[in-house]
């Protein structure tokens, strides 16, 4: 079987797994309400028909899968033609029908967090947290050199056709399976095109409305990164054309919304190409100033402990350490609870935001009060360590 033949089906059989899970969680949650209960299981059941092929899936009803929730998993998980990985002897129930504790073993062990158990969270936010942390996974595999490369990667090249992604990724192209095709996201396509950002380079939404059709960047909007649908028709066979309507509304031109162009998955743009992006910026704002040193995504670290470390050094003066972890959830109430989680470290720690979320600075402090943790946007970081190193340049 081919590699990537391999890659899926294991993807396919975690995702499975992962369904059991939390579906074996709700069922012994004996004060969920019944309405809630069932919406939980509804979902995990369309999670683990999708991990089926298509004749497999159609036989897995409600009753067939909450009875095979009592049994070995193997009846469960979509076959494995390699070496058994020993998932489908694991039962989730013992014999007195009671959900085992090691649910809560296996589920941290293929990256699901407690608090989804707890919380009975749904599969879209339980697999965002997935894709998040499967990627810092990778990233920690990685020699400082190839870490620091795949952090440029995220920015540099994350989307477009796939022999072009390929020859930009090289080595590091097997061991990031992220990538999905374009033509599955409905969401981004206009006329059978779709549109790169001209910040982050992943594609940008199609509104359409009274009308009218707007195509905008979820991310970079409050930037100025938005679209109209131009008037003028374009040549035959060639993508619509687009008129900026923001600030930042430079030229773009449509790529085929096509099988052979791939984007990295959702949750990786979110939790990785826009951190890196913030990160980029913040360096290239610092370049040439005096007495600053900006080392990126230092490679001797956990890559989740912090991505900048900004040395400053003025003559005469005590040297400073500025440690930077840039963050870009849409949730800031989410980033705080995420942020409480962490064991506390040994150093300050700066949280950098994007600037438009500047409102949500002092909601994000009083949250994270008693840590050694400052909360500042990009603007005025940049404004506070120019300030202390006299800002020459």
């Amino acid at each position: 079987m081919a590699l990537k033949e391999c890659d899926n089906l294991r993807h396919r059989r975690e995702q499975a797994l992962t369904a059991c899970c939390m579906a074996a969680a709700a069922e012994a949650d004996l004060d969920m309400q019944p309405a809630r209960r069932a919406a939980m299981l509804m979902d995990c059941l369309a999670v683990l028909r999708a991990a089926h092929p298509a004749a497999d899936a159609a036989q897995w009803g409600m009753g067939e899968f909450r009875r095979a929730l009592r049994g070995p998993l193997a009846a469960l998980l979509p076959a494995t033609t390699e070496s058994d990985d020993g998932l489908g002897t694991l039962c989730l129930f013992d014999a007195d029908g009671l959900v085992r504790d090691a649910l809560q073993d296996l589920c941290r062990e293929h990256l699901v967090p407690q608090v989804a158990l707890d919380r009975h969270w749904s599969w879209p936010r339980l697999r965002a947290e997935q894709e998040e942390r499967r990627l810092y996974e990778i990233l920690r595999r990685l020699d400082p050199h190839e870490y620091r490369r795949a952090r440029a990667l995220l920015a540099e090249s994350p989307a477009g056709p796939v022999r072009e992604l390929r020859r930009a990724w090289d080595q590091l192209w097997m061991r990031f399976d992220f990538f999905e095709a374009v033509s599955d996201w409905p969401w981004c396509h206009l006329d059978g095109w779709w549109y790169p950002c001209p910040k982050c380079r992943w594609p940008m939404r199609v509104v359409r409305r009274a009308g009218e059709v707007e195509v905008r960047c979820e991310a970079h909007r409050a930037r100025g990164v938005h679209y109209r649908l131009g008037v003028e028709l374009a040549a035959a066979g060639a993508a619509p054309l687009l008129v900026g309507t923001g600030s930042e509304s430079h030229p773009v031109v449509g790529l085929p919304a096509s099988t052979e162009h791939l984007a990295l998955s959702r949750p990786v743009w979110r939790y990785g190409v826009l951190p890196t992006l913030l990160e980029i910026e913040l360096r290239d704002r610092l370049q040439g100033l005096e007495h600053v040193q900006v080392e990126m995504w230092p490679g001797e670290l956990r890559p989740d402990e912090y991505d900048v470390k900004i040395t400053l050094s003025p003559p005469g003066r005590r040297t400073s350490y500025f440690r930077v972890d840039a963050k870009a959830w849409e949730s800031v109430d989410g980033l705080a609870r995420a942020l409480l989680e962490r064991e506390p470290k040994p150093y300050p720690l700066i949280i950098l935001l994007p600037d438009h979320q500047e409102h949500e600075v002092e909601f994000l402090k009083e949250r994270l009060a008693g840590r050694r943790i400052t909360v500042t946007t990009l603007k005025r970081l940049v404004a506070r360590i120019e300030k202390a190193a006299g800002g020459a340049r």
